[in-house]
């Protein structure tokens, strides 16, 4: 009995199909995801905070803070020769190297201190009612969480890491959000001139 060739080649098409579908919900679950992400302020890489839903919180606990007399303070924080660490290691390095990073802050603060991606290779931090002392105490905590363990590759390959931390507070009621910010980014130029792993204000 003759098969027809086109009753032959029916379940490869059936499948083809199959993983059409099954392709073309995985594109729109992955666009979902990013978009979910992006409503929700995270970033994707670390899971801390975006750098927008840091700035839109932060420019509220600056008014708080103001109107309550209350102390703010602000750290940035940068890897070390991150540059270095991905022409060295691969551009996987960098990236767990900044998850080591945010594991560290997320180790350090408290659970209404604001945890953020800042930029490509930084991170910010805003500690609500917290004097400078105090914001120093966290910064140098994060500082050796940071260098304390080793960084794991894929490959077996580990390496360890250093951060530079500038901290600045809030100085008077006339102070703004971008006052605070490029305080404690002078203080973290400063530490960056000095270091590797330092803590400047």
């Amino acid at each position: 009995m003759m098969i027809d060739d086109g009753l032959l080649l029916l379940p490869w098409i059936l499948a083809l199909i199959m993983f059409g579908l099954w392709l073309w919900s995985e594109h729109l679950r992955r666009i979902q995801k990013i978009k979910l992400t992006g409503l929700i302020g995270k970033d994707m890489l670390t899971g801390l905070s975006s750098r927008r839903h840091f700035l839109d919180i932060a420019a509220r606990e600056v008014n708080r803070s103001q109107r309550f007399s209350n102390p703010l303070t602000a750290l940035i924080i940068d890897v070390d020769n991150l540059r270095h660490l991905n022409k060295t290691y691969g551009h996987i390095s960098g990236d767990l190297a900044l998850n080591h990073l945010a594991e560290a802050c997320r180790q350090s603060v408290r659970d209404f201190d604001l945890v953020a991606r800042f930029s490509g290779e930084e991170v910010a931090l805003l500690l609500p009612d917290t004097p400078l002392d105090g914001a120093i105490v966290v910064a140098e905590r994060i500082r050796r969480k940071s260098a304390e363990n080793r960084i794991c590759m894929p490959d077996g390959l580990a390496f360890t890491m250093t951060v530079c931390i500038g901290v600045a507070q809030t100085k008077n009621e006339m102070d703004s959000l971008e006052d605070l910010l490029l305080a404690a980014d002078i203080a973290l130029q400063s530490a960056m001139a000095v270091g590797p792993n330092k803590v400047m204000y």
